[in-house]
């Protein structure tokens, strides 16, 4: 009889646990803005600078940001009606927006990967087929970050000062070349499983890592669909590296494009460690380092530009809120097939 009350303590902690660790988040988030407020920045002339952000910029920063999301649905829509998933685009963005606004209450994009994990495995009653879907969707997307950055900074080690770069870039274009090439090598993965994952079959992070490895082998057939996912994923990137430029010309700030293609993609992977809420905090802090030291920005500038940025794509993502109002259902599931 004291079986369910174990329990019930057990999931309490783990609740208790989660809470506690989402609170250290908000506060480290907190603390670096604070920091950097205090003592890298004037406040005083980041409020200035923000009175005289161009609207028409912002606006623009918006629909970047749309685009992005646009481009995710259809990438995503790719990975699951080459496998007969029945889904309509409209039905798969309202779960995309939905899931990005609700998913901003948990920690680090995963968090929004649950819940849209969740409204599309009500949506085509195929959990296998989500997972398998999201797991391979994200692989592209991590593939297509780190090729735009080495591609960027390539062409930056051209210039003074980032001449260490060359050797850099050849190095992780080798290592994601051979982690591609075993990505989908079904001997190599098995031998994977068996060596290495079933022996920490206890932590959690090996069962996920087994149905990643199950989304590989199961989308191996289709190597033209992972070309065009992978295009799609390359083009979000640049979208929002478009979405840093856009925004820093709203501020009247000028710096070479290739700035951006360099550290955009660096920012944005660092920004994903789950340390902080959303990245915010950790995203300004090496903004700033990085376009102070190598683009000439003013301390001001480089945190002002990243900080807008952070607040246009959480006024993007409080458009799932505003759906939801309107559809409190995005998990529908489809009609069933005409005869």
């Amino acid at each position: 009889m004291k079986t369910p009350n174990i329990l019930n303590r057990l999931s309490c902690a783990c609740g208790n646990q989660k809470t506690i660790k989402q609170l250290l988040k908000v506060i480290i988030s907190l603390l670096l803005l604070a920091w950097l407020i205090n003592k890298k920045v004037d406040w005083r002339h980041c409020v200035q600078l923000a009175g005289q952000a161009e609207a028409g910029m912002m606006i623009l920063a918006v629909a970047l940001l749309t685009v992005e999301r646009v481009l995710s649905v259809v990438k995503w829509r790719l990975f699951l009606t080459v496998k007969n998933a029945q889904i309509s685009f409209w039905r798969l963005f309202i779960i995309n927006y939905v899931g990005g606004f609700w998913g901003s209450f948990l920690p680090g994009s995963v968090g929004a990967d649950i819940i849209r994990g969740f409204y599309l495995s009500r949506t085509t009653s195929d959990l296998s087929l989500t997972v398998a879907s999201m797991a391979v969707d994200r692989t592209f997307s991590g593939l297509a970050l780190v090729f735009l950055g080495c591609l960027g900074g390539w062409y930056a080690g051209y210039r003074a000062g980032l001449e260490y770069l060359h050797p850099l870039i050849l190095i992780i274009a080798l290592l994601t070349l051979l982690g591609i090439a075993l990505l989908f090598q079904r001997r190599f993965l098995r031998m994977m499983d068996e060596q290495v994952i079933r022996r920490f079959s206890a932590w959690g992070f090996a069962h996920t890592l087994r149905k990643w490895i199950i989304a590989c082998l199961e989308y191996k057939k289709f190597p033209g669909v992972l070309a065009q996912c992978f295009l799609l994923s390359l083009a979000m990137q640049f979208v929002r590296v478009l979405i840093f430029c856009v925004v820093a010309l709203g501020f009247n700030v000028h710096v070479p494009v290739i700035y951006y293609l360099v550290f955009t993609p660096l920012i944005s992977i660092l920004s994903m460690l789950p340390v902080s809420l959303n990245g915010i905090g950790v995203r300004e802090a090496i903004f700033m380092s990085l376009f102070t030291a190598y683009a000439g920005m003013t301390k001001n500038e480089a945190f002002i530009i990243p900080f807008a940025v952070s607040i246009l794509t959480t006024l993007t993502t409080a458009a799932g809120g505003i759906i939801y109002m309107f559809d409190r259902n995005p998990g529908n599931p489809a009609p069933p097939p005409a005869d």
